[in-house]
């Protein structure tokens, strides 16, 4: 019991969040030194180490990273175009969804801080048409008080994710936040013009809205096929490493 505390311990802290698959079985055998020898992972190649680490998150750790494997794993059941770290005002988007709506999820485990909360609710509001907070369960009663009502609100137990909240369709989103967060050539391509002013006097909010997600699925269409193709050639806590690298997962892990 005591060497399963360490291990949760030692990577539910920022060592989890310094991983990365382009580690090689040296680096990964001196990221380990920390741990006693007696729960120190044994393993004869980087393949076995990533096995064993993926089995532990999903086992026994419920931070950042296994969160977002565990909707990605849901995303990839739909008919959706998913994305990963997705630029949103002054906030990131822990994850995306894209359906005929946007929907964001935003997730704090229970090792994350609420401090940015209100601020990143109010990013999303501006943009988005639904939004979900991916709450642990420590974090739940204040997240309540924080969130704006029409966030939904899914909370984890037993490794699994359970909807506490529905999200209400968001009535609040800005056509002119919407297109600051695109690129000049996608307001281009889609308006004929890149100048947002211009866009905002010839378009309405719905046609903007309509816009913004047309252009982000083709933004982010290429990379999440990728990661949904080859789902069963990457290890989860992987995911959002190849959606912005797309390089072969066999070259990567023989590295």
């Amino acid at each position: 019991m005591e060497n399963l505390d360490r291990l949760r311990e030692f990577f539910t802290a920022k060592n989890l969040k310094s991983y990365h698959p382009l580690m090689s079985e040296k680096e990964l055998a001196k990221w380990v030194e920390p741990l006693e020898p007696s729960t120190l992972f044994s393993f004869q190649s980087k393949i076995d180490f990533l096995k064993q680490l993926n089995s532990f998150a999903q086992s026994h750790l419920e931070d950042e990273l296994f969160l977002k494997q565990l909707l990605t794993k849901t995303f990839f059941e739909e008919d959706i175009i998913g994305a990963f770290e997705v630029k949103a005002l002054s906030s990131r988007l822990d994850l995306l969804k894209i359906n005929g709506v946007t929907t964001a999820f935003e997730i704090k485990s229970e090792f994350d801080s609420l401090e940015k909360l209100e601020k990143q609710s109010q990013d999303y509001l501006a943009l988005f048409e639904y939004n979900y907070l991916v709450v642990g369960e420590k974090h739940l009663e204040k997240a309540e008080k924080v969130l704006p009502h029409e966030f939904g609100i899914y909370t984890v137990k037993n490794k699994k994710l359970k909807r506490f909240r529905a999200s209400r369709r968001n009535r609040s989103i800005n056509p002119k936040s919407q297109l600051s967060i695109l690129t000049s050539k996608e307001l281009r391509i889609e308006f004929k013009s890149n100048e947002s002013n211009w866009i905002l006097a010839n378009y309405s909010s719905t046609e903007i809205n309509e816009a913004f997600k047309k252009i982000l699925k083709k933004r982010y269409t290429q990379k999440w096929n990728f990661i949904k193709e080859r789902s069963s050639e990457i290890f989860p806590l992987d995911y959002q490493y190849f959606f912005h690298h797309p390089i072969s997962p066999q070259l990567i892990y023989s590295r």
